[in-house]
Parts: C-alpha cells; sequence; structure tokens
C-alpha cells in the first residue's frame, strides 16, 4: 500500500489524500466500515464537547436523533477525514472548543477503528444563546 500524499489546494493550505479503503484481514475473515460508521463515531463524540450546542446547519435544533447530521467523513484503510458544521454556545472560547472537538473525535474514531485522523475541519455556522442568557448590548449610535 502506498504512503499518503499531500496535494495543495491553494498556498495557504495542503490536504492529505486519504487512501481508498481496504478492508482489514484476519485469519477469520475481513473487517470493512463505511463512511457513515465513523460519522457517527464523531458525531456522538461531539455530544460530550461543552460548548458545543449542535452539529449541522440547523441552529435552533439540538442534536436530535442523527448524530451524523453536520458530519461529513472521508475514511481510507489507515486514515480519516472529518468536515465539521457546529453551532457554538454563546460565551464559548471558539478556539478551545474546537480543539477539544478535534481531539475527542481524533480519540473515539482512533480507540472504536484504529484508524489515525489526520485532518478535522470545523466550520462554525452559528451561535446559540440560552433563553435566560442575557443578549449582547447594541454599541450606542456614533452620531446622533
Amino acid at each position: 500500500m502506498t504512503q499518503p500524499t499531500e496535494t495543495t489546494r491553494n498556498e495557504a493550505s495542503a490536504r492529505i489524500e486519504i487512501q481508498p479503503e481496504a478492508p482489514e484481514k484476519s485469519p477469520r475473515g475481513k473487517i470493512t466500515m463505511s463512511e457513515d460508521v465513523v460519522a457517527t463515531i464523531a458525531g456522538l463524540a461531539a455530544r460530550d464537547v461543552q460548548g458545543i450546542h449542535s452539529l449541522g446547519k440547523w441552529r435552533f435544533m439540538t442534536f436530535g436523533e442523527n448524530p451524523t447530521r453536520g458530519v461529513d467523513a472521508e475514511l481510507g484503510s489507515r486514515q480519516a477525514a472529518f468536515d465539521i458544521d457546529a453551532v457554538i454556545e454563546y460565551g464559548s472560547d471558539i478556539r478551545d472548543v474546537a480543539e477539544r472537538l478535534r481531539a475527542k473525535i481524533a480519540s473515539e474514531v482512533n480507540k472504536m477503528t484504529g484508524r489515525e485522523v489526520v485532518e478535522v475541519n470545523i466550520n462554525i455556522v452559528g451561535l446559540h444563546m440560552q433563553e435566560n442568557q442575557e443578549r449582547p448590548s447594541s454599541p450606542s449610535p456614533r452620531v446622533l
């Protein structure tokens, strides 16, 4: 099997290419898994990260029954990569929440599948405010 290669998306970033899925072989048979399986693992892992309100582009929906909503997974024989759409709780440190989300997804996917998580792209699609949370005040007009 060949090693992953890098291809330039643009000058600012590079993306690892995920090798096509190959079944894991053992003397008693093979193990295959779909991208939906690792997407489900990532979606369920996100529920444990404080500061994440929900995944997906629907701001006022909680996690609900579909753990793959807002999760796009790419699975190879040894690696996985994810694109996540997340709604963050207002007042949370977005960078800290994103890093904890990356770490949690990588840990759970590696623990359950043995795949190395090479990339978790997080797209913050909204902020959620609690009903009893005070809204940020609007700045006063500069001129009267």
